[in-house]
């Protein structure tokens, strides 16, 4: 806890530095830009909750501020961002459904072959997709931006400098050089700040008062059967697995051929708040996941002995107690 607690304060007063280099950009910007409004200060950047590791060394955590966070809070729920003018990442992200979603469409209509993964956590992430392709957020998002939104991110972002409360939102970050990059840094600093913690399994182990037991016993049949994979205390081995019938899909096979069939293993903190469940949707509740985890429907042999009716309800109350009761996510008021 002692090194969470410096790691804190670390990451904290390096965000504030920064807060003060965006403040100066805004002011030189506006000084040539009268017309734009003055905007309120952006809320502090978001720390992680207790239950999660220290965060790790990166640049693209070092570069997150108060004002990209502010931005790319807009941007995320924001359609214009989209070639229909309809669609925005908070669609498919859904922020009340631990930032996951189903088996979603583009905004050009095409439907997709996987269901939208969480965002949560992904500060501790090394590779981003279902498949692991990307080695950096940054390459990714301008990919998907394409491919979901149907539009440049650089065309789109220029859209919106015209706004002049989004140019005085850019103006903040106005370090970045384009619109684009001010716009891919801040969706960046929002993603990597959606942070999943302090359920009620968390304060349960660090001995918080009045934390019942959410079923111990579950996290020891979990610990046997599941935490290989889903390694405490992400709940991820942030590895690729062929845990169930892939119907077609290479997955981690398009990149490395030795791994066909498998997939990125989510992690199961805010599990219980998703909609739909494996690569591919096909599970809508966390009893067909687990369901099809065990037993004759798993790819994996490591998991063909099914498991008990009593394990079964263990691992299900141990995965709910994973997802803590936050607060919905409410859509910011955009300019």
């Amino acid at each position: 806890m002692k090194r969470l607690a410096i790691a804190l304060v670390l990451v904290s007063c390096g965000h504030h530095d920064q807060a003060k280099r965006d403040a100066r950009s805004e002011a030189a910007f506006t000084d040539n830009n009268k017309d734009m409004p003055t905007l309120a200060a952006a809320p502090p950047v978001p720390l992680p909750p207790t239950g999660l590791p220290a965060l790790p060394s990166s640049a693209a955590l070092d570069a997150i501020t108060p004002a990209r966070v502010a931005l790319g809070e807009l941007l995320f729920f924001d359609a214009r961002l989209a070639g229909d003018g309809k669609t925005s990442c908070a669609s498919c992200h859904d922020p009340n459904a631990n930032f996951a979603g189903a088996i979603d469409k583009t905004a050009t209509g095409e439907p997709d072959v996987r269901r939208t993964p969480s965002l949560a956590n992904l500060a501790w992430a090394r590779e981003y997709g279902w498949d692991g392709r990307y080695t950096a957020l940054d390459e990714l998002m301008r990919a998907h931006i394409k491919g979901q939104l149907g539009i440049e991110l650089d065309a789109a972002m220029t859209k919106l400098a015209d706004n002049p409360t989004y140019a005085a939102h850019i103006a903040r970050v106005s370090d970045r050089a384009t619109p684009g990059e001010a716009g891919l840094a801040a969706l960046e600093a929002y993603a990597l700040t959606r942070y999943d913690g302090d359920s009620p399994w968390d304060r349960f182990e660090r001995g918080a008062a009045n934390a019942s037991d959410p079923n111990a016993a579950g996290y020891a049949v979990f610990t046997a059967r599941c935490g290989i994979c889903h390694t405490p205390p992400l709940y991820t081995d942030e590895s690729y697995h062929a845990i169930v019938p892939a119907n077609g899909d290479a997955g981690r096979g398009k990149i490395d051929p030795k791994l066909p069939g498998a997939f990125a293993t989510p992690s199961l903190r805010g599990a219980a708040r998703r909609t739909a469940f494996l690569h591919d949707g096909r599970a809508t509740t966390l009893e067909a996941a687990l369901d099809a985890h065990f037993g004759s429907g798993s790819s994996d042999p490591a998991l063909a002995k099914p498991l008990s009716h009593a394990e079964r309800d263990h691992v299900l109350e141990l995965v709910r107690a994973l997802s803590g009761g936050e607060t919905p996510t409410v859509k910011p008021t955009l300019p």
